[in-house]
């Protein structure tokens, strides 16, 4: 059924119940001398990825698409504010990690340029590919650090981008009408993720050879998720467990 309806109440009173979190202690009980330099330069670009979103929220507030209301723009404001705490979290890896914010990078320009440029169905889109390409990348770290605070917290960020991978995918669900709209979605969306996944390769390329990361790997959780995310959009029946995973969200 195309078009589906969506209760963003839910999806905002979930948001509301997390919005107050204090960020964990920094504490630097841990020795990060032995790790390389580049993964504190690539969590600092991520950070820098996470900082933004006050555009969307305006377009989710004044938009009259269908399925959306007053309170998708709560939710969308409240998931960005999410996103900030994310940042936040990201920067106090970097600095027990010995590096320095950046305020600058290619790869992060070009997602905010091309966020500016489109209306919010698209802009969604490529915050669905961010999420995508966090889920995977955080986790493939995660796994290569030992036992410390960076480990927790970037596990802690996967669970939470996983929500956020569902949000925004109810989104584009409800703004699917016709068969032609899910093919051109499939085709804009792998097209996307193509594009991104190239992206960080290069821009990160540093730290997934310093870390060991296989490349083949991270295009293979990649591939995994973006399919997930792509059935999540366009298909009726959901996997089981994908089904629970969404019901605890809205617990």
């Amino acid at each position: 059924m195309y078009g589906q309806q969506v209760n963003w109440r839910k999806w905002q009173h979930f948001f509301e119940q997390r919005a107050n979190r204090p960020l964990p202690p920094l504490a630097s009980d841990t020795d990060y001398s032995s790790l390389p330099k580049s993964l504190a330069r690539s969590l600092a670009v991520f950070q820098l990825g996470e900082s933004g979103g006050g555009t969307v929220i305006e377009q989710a507030r004044l938009s009259d698409l269908p399925g959306t209301n007053d309170h998708y723009a709560a939710a969308m404001a409240l998931f960005v504010k999410e996103e900030h705490r994310h940042a936040n979290v990201l920067a106090m890896c970097v600095r027990l990690l010995g590096g320095s914010l950046v305020r600058k990078n290619w790869t992060a320009r070009m997602f905010v340029f091309a966020r500016r440029l489109i209306g919010l169905r698209l802009k969604v889109l490529v915050l669905l590919a961010a999420e995508v390409v966090g889920i995977c990348y955080y986790h493939l770290l995660a796994s290569r650090l030992p036992s410390c605070h960076i480990q927790r917290w970037l596990r802690e960020l996967v669970d939470e981008e996983k929500y956020h991978l569902f949000f925004h995918c109810d989104f584009l669900r409800s703004q699917i009408c016709s068969a032609g709209q899910r093919r051109l979605f499939i085709v804009v969306w792998r097209s996307l993720m193509v594009v991104a996944a190239v992206t960080v390769i290069i821009d990160h390329r540093n730290a997934i050879r310093d870390m060991g990361l296989d490349v083949k790997t991270i295009c293979g959780r990649w591939k995994s998720y973006s399919r997930l995310a792509e059935q999540l959009v366009t298909r009726d029946g959901l996997p089981e467990c994908v089904m629970q995973s969404r019901q605890t969200s809205h617990a």
